[in-house]
């Protein structure tokens, strides 16, 4: 009984820690804004030769409970973000934006789309 204890004690710390790691490095909070510029264009060009298009965003966002937060994006894409689109940020607080989304205004809640529109 003690061995089968410890293995489900074991497991669980197992979850638990790699739950905790991948929250840690790939989780975050979800924060809403709208494209409101064409972005800064750069340009890099890789370690084999190919130059690709950058385009940087800083972007004031806001979370669910309409709490702000200024945003930094760098997007490689050949095209800017379509100005006026409403995004959905995963925002980790080690790591800054790690994904987004375009989302309808509809999507975006209450108190974040009010001080978006402000």
């Amino acid at each position: 009984m003690k061995k089968i204890l410890a293995s489900i004690l074991v497991v669980a710390i197992f979850i638990g820690g790699s739950l905790f790691t991948y929250h840690y490095y790939y989780g975050g909070t979800a924060y809403y804004t709208q494209i409101t510029s064409s972005g800064e264009h750069d340009t890099d060009i890789s370690d084999d030769g190919i130059v690709n298009d950058i385009y940087r965003y800083e972007q004031t966002a806001y979370n669910d409970d309409g709490e702000k937060k200024v945003v930094e994006m760098a997007e490689y894409r050949s095209t800017p973000l379509k100005e006026g689109a409403y995004l959905k940020l995963i925002v980790n607080p080690n790591k800054g934006v790690m994904r987004w989304e375009e989302v309808t205004a509809e999507e975006v809640p209450k108190k974040a789309l009010t001080n978006i529109t402000e």
